[in-house]
């Protein structure tokens, strides 16, 4: 194979890259759309849980926490890794805070304390959200874990 040829084949291959980022950006997009319709239909329907095709689908409530913006936060007069220092979770700052852990920690400082304090709430946002949870349904009709 001549250079050339190789040089064209790397570049159909990077062409063919781009392309599947965005069918898969598409495809997520068209995913998140279609858990929402579900979770609503799921809870006009009155039916938390339902099995097809093998697979159980159930509604699986979560809370989320995300950072307030920097325009809210400084609005307040307030620095967001000041604020979780204080609040003695100054362990989970590296050069920034992972959405998943921060999140995780602050399911599990609701646990402990009840509710987010109110240093926390001025930089931190709680919303509710449902999730569709997926799982393989055993031949006996039970749940494959």
């Amino acid at each position: 194979m001549e250079l050339l040829d190789k040089i064209r084949e790397y570049q159909n291959l990077l062409e063919r890259k781009d392309a599947l980022a965005a069918q898969v950006k598409e495809n997520n997009a068209a995913i998140e759309a279609a858990k929402e319709d579900i979770a609503q239909q799921m809870l006009d329907d009155d039916c938390p849980r339902i099995s097809t095709g093998g697979y159980v689908f159930s509604l699986s409530p979560k809370t989320i926490y995300s950072k307030r913006s920097e325009a809210e936060i400084m609005a307040a007069g307030l620095d967001f890794f000041t604020t979780l220092r204080e609040e003695g979770l100054g362990d989970i700052i590296v050069e920034r805070v992972d959405p998943r852990t921060l999140s995780a920690t602050m399911k599990n400082y609701v646990e402990e304390n009840g509710a987010l304090s109110e240093g926390l709430s001025a930089v931190i946002r709680e919303y509710e959200t449902l999730d569709i949870s997926r799982r393989k349904e055993s031949r006996n009709g039970g749940l494959k874990k």
